[in-house]
């Protein structure tokens, strides 16, 4: 007798609005798992983790913390050797819109209750190099600003420093606490939202040589930590050896994040071979495809008691997800890039129909799709569509060749149905 879930059950089985945070949920990506460990365990190596929108970098960040703070149950099931458990003063930011600069960042960082802010206040050098900091923001315990100064057990307070000067100094007091014996370790999420972050790679760099047992993890979108931290510098040396670069996700991976959420639900609802097929098939290697269709087709499924999902099935919920907009980012875009123009939209699916492997695009073979279509001038579309007004979601490389921005847009392009006919 099958266990008849519940809606939150059946709700929760994919979960596209939200990373992976716990082990058993966690699917594939072995190596990069591997990868991230070895560099928790090296000394003054900070972790960068880069790749594009949707292929589970978020998710992987936090395994790190978890692997960070002793939980080994991901390494087990991964079977990746180990020496010892890991024991770092762990702690998780992601940057929003207000995070402009490298500054803005170690304030937040300095001033957050998921970060720094509740363990400054217990230590008395941290506490006074904080109270010493003359710009104008709010800890939330005590406002700083003015000329307002506090001696705690005779430590002198600071004069006016810069901000990367007081967080090394705070850091460095609580290093000094041996408050978790391999240091501390700071993962910045969505770094790649930060408009100005000059000046990060030379922090980083006085900061391992001042207070070598505090380490930053790094994740963003890019396809290296240069163009993550915009910065040439000595970048490359700061995270030598510690660069996780996530590829797509492979199928038998993709397979596996379907196989975990027919587990959750204890297989009251799963989706038959074909369905499996074609659902890896349209993510492209991005887990958030997976986990956004198979979101909506499991949903679906439980309110029309169906219990077995077939390919039909998938076709219908992407087309149900693009007429809802279930993802208003993605669809929006969409809709921006197409406009009201049929031959456009040709255009844009031909592109997305024939990225090679090395992600580019040679247009010789997208126009012939395109002709197809009966759209003879395709030159003059993609000369569109590079362009800010229809998003620039594409770009050249060289010529008669281009390539996708964003490879999560490209594959919602090719899984999405036409909304003009051919």
């Amino acid at each position: 007798m099958k266990i008849i879930p519940t809606i939150s059950k059946i709700e929760n089985a994919f979960q596209p609005a939200k990373e992976i945070d716990t082990p058993d949920r966690f699917a594939g990506r072995r190596q990069a798992v591997q990868d991230c460990y070895l560099a928790l365990v090296a000394h003054g190596a900070n972790i960068a983790i880069v790749g594009n929108r949707g292929i589970g970098k978020s998710s992987l960040a936090r395994q790190v913390i978890r692997m960070a703070t002793g939980e080994d149950e991901l390494l087990k099931k991964l079977n990746i050797p180990t020496s010892e458990r890991l024991d770092y003063m762990a702690m998780y930011f992601a940057c929003g819109d207000a995070v402009k600069t490298s500054e803005d960042l170690l304030e937040r960082l300095l001033t957050s209750s998921a970060c720094l802010k509740d363990w400054i206040y217990d230590i008395p050098k941290a506490k006074v190099e904080i109270e010493g900091y003359k710009p104008k923001f709010d800890v939330g315990v005590i406002a700083l600003g003015g000329e307002k100064r506090t001696e705690v057990e005779s430590q002198k307070a600071v004069g006016q420093h810069s901000i990367d000067i007081v967080f090394t100094n705070v850091a460095r007091a609580l290093a000094e606490q041996r408050l978790a014996k391999h240091g501390i370790l700071i993962v910045v999420d969505e770094f790649d939202r930060i408009a100005n972050p000059s000046g990060f790679a030379s922090f980083l760099k006085s900061l391992a040589t001042n207070v070598p047992t505090v380490k930053f993890c790094l994740v963003g979108v890019a396809q290296d930590i240069k163009e993550l931290m915009k910065e040439h510098e000595s970048t490359d040396r700061l995270f030598a050896g510690s660069i996780t670069r996530l590829p797509a996700m492979t199928d038998d991976e993709l397979t596996e994040i379907i196989r975990a959420a027919e587990k959750s639900i204890h297989n009251f609802i799963t989706f038959d071979p074909n369905a499996t097929k074609r659902l890896v098939t349209l993510a492209q290697g991005h887990p958030y495809m997976v986990h956004l269709v198979g979101k909506f087709a499991l949903r679906n499924a439980f309110q029309n008691q169906i219990t077995i999902i077939t390919a039909e099935n998938i076709d219908l919920t992407v087309k149900s997800i693009a007429e809802r907009g279930a993802d208003p980012v993605l669809e929006g875009r969409y809709q921006k890039a197409v406009a009201s123009s049929p031959q456009r939209e040709s255009v844009l699916r031909a592109l997305a129909s024939k990225i090679a492997r090395d992600g580019e695009v040679w247009t010789t073979e997208a126009y012939k799709v395109a002709l197809d279509d009966n759209v003879d001038n395709s030159s003059q579309y993609v000369g569109q569509l590079v362009t800010a007004e229809y998003g620039a979601e594409i770009e050249k490389i060289r010529e008669r060749y281009y390539r996708f921005k964003d490879s999560l847009f490209a594959a919602y392009v090719n899984a999405r149905p036409r909304q003009y006919p051919k």
